[in-house]
C-alpha cells in the first residue's frame, strides 16, 4: 500500500485566478479571504493545493525550476497561508485520509519535520483527545496546531505512544496501519507538537526540570484556551448563545422561604467614620482566630450590604449576531465583566448572634437572607471542608460565605473566556470582602478551594447551572486583650511600639 503526506487547502478553502495574475484565496469566516500576487511558478503551485493536495517535495521541486527566489517566495506564501489557517497537511493511504494537521494560531510554523529512525518518541503529557462534532481532535496547550483523526487506526497509534517507541517499533505495534503510513503519521504528530523525544536513558530519568514542568495539565490547558495566541476558537463577546437560549435574568429569582431582613448601614456615616483606604489596604490580612462572642446579624448585614447589594437596575438593548436583544443589568459594588454579575452569595452559618444555624441565600434586592433546604449533615460537610481548608478546628467556624456562579448568565455572551472571567470576578469580590471586613474590624479569610458537589447538594442547585466557585470565612476578632490576641486594628507602631487606634477621615 502506498502512503503520502500531502499539502492542501483546508476544508472549505479554495483558490481561483485573480486579476493581474494573482490568486484569490477564499474560505469560511472572517480573515480567510485574501489575494496573493506571487510569481507564476508559485501561483501554479497554489492551484495544485485543491484537495486531496500534492506532495510537498514535488511542489518545492516544481517551484525551484523557476529559481531560488521563486522557492523563497513559495515558502513565504505557505507561512502566510498557514498563519491564516488556510492550508493543512494530511496523511493519505490507499485513497483514504488518515489524519490532518491544522494550524490553530498565527504563530504556527510550516517547518519541515523529519523523523529519525533510531530516535524514540513519546506522546506529550499535555496532549489530549476529544470529540468536536463528528471529528476526533488531538490537541495540546503546547501546540499551535491540532491533529484531526479521520481513521480509528490512528487512535491506536496515539495510544501506543504512551510508551517511548521508535518509528520501527510503531510499525510493529500498530499492524493495522500500512507500514509506509506510520512514519508519516509520526512526522505529522511531531510537526504538530504532540510528541516529545524520549530520553535514551529512560523517560524523565535524571532530567533537569524546566518552567514547563511547573504546569499541571489542566492549568496549562485552561490558560491556553482562555487566552489568545494558541487557539483559533472564537473568543470574547460573541453572544454565542443569543438566539439559542434565553438570557438568564440579572437577578436570580429568590427561593421560597421567609426573608430575614438585614440591617442597612448608614453609608454617609461610614464615609466619615471608616478608616482611610490606604490604612485598610495596609492592614488587610487573613485571620483564622475568632472572638468568643460570634459575629452578629447586624455586622453580617452591614458586610453584605457593603459587598454584594444591588445598587442599580436598568434594561438596555444590545446588538448581537442575531439582532438587537434586551438585557437586564443589576449593578453591585464590585466590577463585573459585561455588567453581567453572575455571582450569587450564600451564607453557611454555624454561629451568628441573631441568626439560627443553617444555609442561607442572600437576596440582594431586598437585602435579606432566605434560609434554604439542606440537611444539617450537608451544612456540616460545607463547614468541615472550610475548616480543613483554613487549617482551623471545625467548631471555631462562625460564618462561611459561598460564591456561586450562574454559568449560563455569562456564557450567553462570552466564548472561551467565560470561566476565566468568573474566576477574575471571584478575585475581585475577595478583595472587596477583605477591605470591607478590615474596615469593620472583622476577621476575614479567603479559601483556596471548596467542594462544589457538596454545595450543590446543600443548596439544591444544578451543578452545571449554578456552581460554587469561591469560599470565604468571616468571623469576629478575638479580644485584643486576650493571651493570643489577633488584633489587626490595634497593632504596635513600628516607630514607637505604641498601640495606634485606626485613624478616621
Amino acid at each position: 500500500m502506498s502512503a503520502s503526506l500531502l499539502l492542501s487547502w483546508r476544508d472549505g478553502v479554495s483558490a481561483s485566478p485573480a486579476e493581474e495574475g494573482g490568486v484569490r484565496v477564499e474560505g469560511e469566516g472572517a480573515g480567510t479571504r485574501m489575494i496573493l500576487r506571487p510569481v507564476p511558478a508559485v501561483a501554479d503551485a497554489l492551484f495544485l493545493l485543491a484537495p486531496p493536495g500534492e506532495d510537498e517535495d514535488r511542489l518545492a521541486d516544481l517551484v525551484l525550476a523557476a529559481g531560488p527566489k521563486a522557492l523563497a517566495g513559495w515558502y513565504y506564501a505557505l507561512q502566510v497561508l498557514a498563519g491564516r489557517g488556510l492550508v493543512c497537511r494530511s496523511v493519505w493511504a490507499s485513497g483514504q485520509r488518515l489524519a490532518t494537521l491544522l494550524p490553530a494560531s498565527p504563530s504556527f510554523t510550516m517547518a519541515e519535520a523529519a523523523v529519525s529512525p533510531g530516535r524514540r518518541y513519546l506522546l506529550s503529557r499535555f496532549a489530549y483527545l476529544r470529540r468536536e462534532g463528528d471529528a476526533m481532535l488531538l490537541e495540546s496547550p503546547l501546540a499551535h496546531a491540532r491533529v484531526v483523526l479521520h481513521d480509528s487506526r490512528v487512535a491506536a497509534l496515539v495510544l501506543a505512544l504512551a510508551s517511548p517507541l521508535t518509528a520501527q517499533d510503531l510499525v510493529a505495534r500498530v499492524c493495522d496501519l500500512p507500514a509506509e503510513a506510520v512514519p508519516l503519521l509520526l512526522v505529522l504528530l511531531a510537526a504538530g507538537g504532540m510528541v516529545d523525544d524520549a530520553d535514551p536513558a529512560g523517560v524523565d530519568a535524571g532530567r533537569v526540570l524546566s518552567s514547563r514542568d511547573a504546569w499541571e495539565f489542566h492549568d496549562l490547558l485552561f490558560h491556553a484556551r482562555s487566552r489568545r495566541g494558541r487557539c483559533d476558537a472564537p473568543s470574547g463577546a460573541t453572544y454565542r448563545l443569543a438566539g439559542r437560549m434565553e438570557l438568564p435574568p440579572a437577578v436570580k429569582p429568590a427561593p421560597a422561604g421567609e426573608l430575614y431582613r438585614l440591617s442597612r448601614p448608614d453609608l454617609e456615616k461610614l464615609q466619615v467614620e471608616d478608616p482611610p483606604l490606604s490604612w485598610v489596604m495596609g492592614h488587610r490580612r487573613s485571620v483564622r482566630e475568632y472572638g468568643a462572642r460570634p459575629l452578629s446579624a447586624r455586622q453580617l448585614g452591614e458586610f453584605l450590604y457593603r459587598v454584594a447589594r444591588i445598587q442599580d437596575e436598568q434594561d438596555v438593548v444590545i446588538q448581537t449576531p442575531h439582532g438587537p436583544m434586551p438585557m437586564a443589568i443589576a449593578a453591585r459594588p464590585y466590577p463585573s465583566g459585561g455588567a453581567l454579575y453572575e455571582l450569587e452569595f450564600y451564607a453557611a452559618i454555624a454561629a451568628c448572634d441573631g441568626l439560627d444555624p443553617g444555609l442561607y441565600y442572600y437576596e440582594p434586592r431586598d437585602h435579606g437572607l432566605i434560609r434554604i433546604g439542606g440537611s444539617p449533615a450537608e451544612l456540616k460537610c460545607l463547614l468541615r471542608d472550610a475548616a480543613d481548608s483554613a487549617g482551623i478546628p471545625e467548631d471555631t467556624v462562625q460564618v462561611l460565605l459561598v460564591l456561586a456562579a450562574r454559568v449560563p448568565r455569562i456564557s450567553w455572551k462570552y466564548a472561551s473566556i467565560a470561566y476565566a472571567l468568573i474566576l477574575k470576578h471571584v478575585g475581585v469580590v475577595y478583595q472587596t470582602m477583605y477591605l470591607a471586613a478590615t474596615a469593620m474590624g472583622l476577621a476575614p479569610c479567603a479559601l483556596g478551594c471548596g467542594d462544589s458537589d457538596a454545595f450543590a447538594r446543600a443548596a439544591g442547585t444544578d451543578y452545571y447551572d449554578e456552581t460554587s466557585v469561591g469560599e470565604f470565612l468571616l468571623g469576629s476578632l478575638r479580644d485584643p486583650k486576650g493571651p493570643a490576641a489577633t488584633d489587626i486594628l490595634n497593632e504596635p507602631s513600628p516607630e514607637t511600639g505604641a498601640v495606634e487606634p485606626p485613624p478616621s477621615r
